[in-house]
């Protein structure tokens, strides 16, 4: 058996155990390029995801719009049509900035259609038994609750902006989350939380959900 055998077998044996247990996989090359795609992830990808691969890479499709929770940067950035900086950065192939071993990546597409794709780093040591995977990447489906409904006398006190932050808090989304679903930078919508806790006179989320939910 030659030595790429042996290299393809390894990696199959390990996207097919995952498989198994439910996990879409994705493994990537030194290049970034995908290597190997486990069935369960290869169906998600289809059908009109927000997420697809084309030339061999990952790319988010031109309906969709993606947050990365940036290891490197401190938060959270909205990213383009190629997610390839990201992959450099795991992969270790970005040479003008600092590598790390994972990454986040939430991409929403219409009909409210939602994936996360976490970027992991292969330890140097399993790449030695996995030699060509550099890292890889695992896909969940996002179930994407509808909104919530303010409190009419909450509703009131805040702008029509906030009203729809607040809205998408008590549907349970993250900042980054809502930032991505309305355009806008992740610094914005922060601002706006603040201001909503303001003028209801709580500290945090679990004080302004219990004031805020019908």
């Amino acid at each position: 058996m030659s030595d790429a055998s042996r290299i393809d077998d390894a990696v199959r044996v390990m996207v097919e155990a995952l498989d198994a247990v439910s996990v879409h996989t994705v493994v990537l090359g030194g290049d970034g390029r995908c290597i190997s795609i486990s069935p369960c992830a290869e169906t998600l990808l289809s059908n009109g995801s927000p997420l697809t691969v084309q030339m061999e890479r990952l790319r988010r499709s031109k309906t969709s719009s993606a947050v990365a929770e940036c290891p490197r940067l401190g938060g959270a950035v909205d990213i383009d049509h190629d997610l390839q900086p990201c992959i450099d950065c795991v992969t270790r192939r970005n040479v003008s900035a600092p590598c790390h071993s994972s990454c986040a990546i939430s991409i929403s597409g219409p009909n409210d259609a939602a994936i996360h794709l976490r970027l992991t780093s292969i330890a140097a040591a399993d790449q030695q038994a996995l030699t060509g995977a550099a890292a890889m990447a695992v896909i969940r489906p996002l179930t994407v609750q509808h909104s919530a409904e303010l409190l009419p006398d909450i509703a009131v006190l805040l702008t029509a902006a906030e009203r729809d932050v607040a809205t998408e808090l008590l549907s349970g989304r993250r900042p980054a989350e809502i930032a991505q679903l309305r355009g806008v930078s992740i610094g914005t919508i922060r601002s706006q939380i603040k201001r909503i806790y303001a003028k209801l006179g709580v500290s945090g989320l679990v004080e302004f959900i219990a004031r805020a939910r019908r």
